[in-house]
């Protein structure tokens, strides 16, 4: 018998609807090469998309070797819209935040949600 991650998908994002909230995800895509400038432009598209933001613990800080460092947030973010990249930016209740690292659960290829390490 093989399990539906489809329903699973449905059930994180009626969870992440529920009890989180809207927020702008701006994708950053390198664009085309410019030589009278000696670079790529960049172009940016917003995404609003439905996450809950949460602090990270403090055991999962002050760990050795970790890589969180205090100011950073998790992000929990639906993952039927769009895939979010490092290079990207993050914007919830008028902040900004880098996204540093990102984290896709895909059991057997169907998209879950997101979790993503953001920083100030």
């Amino acid at each position: 018998m093989t399990f539906d991650y489809n329903k699973s998908a449905a059930t994180a994002l009626k969870l992440i609807t529920k009890f989180g909230a809207s927020a702008t995800l701006i994708k950053r895509a390198e664009g085309a090469y410019d030589p009278a400038t000696g670079s790529n432009s960049i172009t940016e598209t917003s995404y609003t998309v439905k996450v809950v933001l949460l602090n990270y613990r403090a055991n999962e800080t002050n760990t050795q070797g970790s890589l969180i460092q205090a100011k950073d947030r998790k992000v929990i973010m639906q993952a039927t819209t769009v895939t979010p990249d490092v290079s990207d930016t993050f914007t919830f209740n008028s902040v900004t935040y880098r996204v540093v690292e990102v984290k896709t659960l895909s059991p057997s290829g169907t998209n879950v949600l997101h979790e993503l390490r953001v920083s100030v």
